[in-house]
């Protein structure tokens, strides 16, 4: 099987796990993705910011915040240095649900990086980059 192929199927399996991960807290993957960038910014996020930074497609994340406001998890408010721009931060609520969800996230990554050795995670860490630059389109 060609290494592409493997790391298709392996963000597949990653996937899958977070999915399984996630469900008993009542939250997505893309939603746990969201609570976590907000979660060591007690200010927020520019909403653009949050945007680019989500592991996501685009497409999804207009939406994506509006059912998790809609669910009690963020809050949003005008940027006031720049209306057109919205900040968004989490609530009490979206608080709670990440540090709840963060233990065994933290813990899933832990045993994930408990099958790796240093070395093995430099050397598969400068390859994935490698391959990424590879099919990267530029500036």
């Amino acid at each position: 099987m060609h290494p592409v192929l493997h790391i298709l199927a392996t963000a597949q399996v990653l996937e899958k796990a977070g999915q399984r991960l996630f469900r008993p807290y009542g939250l997505t993957v893309a939603q746990f993705n969201v609570l976590n960038l907000l979660s060591d910014q007690p200010d927020g996020m520019r909403a653009s910011d949050l945007s680019r930074a989500l592991v996501v497609d685009a497409s999804n994340v207009t939406g994506l915040m509006k059912r998790m406001k809609a669910e009690g998890y963020l809050r949003e408010r005008e940027n006031s240095a720049d209306r057109r721009q919205h900040v968004v931060s989490l609530t009490p609520k979206g608080q709670r649900a990440w540090e709840t969800a963060n233990k065994e996230y933290s813990s899933s990554l832990a045993a994930v990086d408990a099958t790796l050795s240093p070395a093995e995670r430099k050397t598969m860490e400068r390859i994935l980059q490698r391959i990424a630059a590879a099919v990267s389109p530029g500036p």
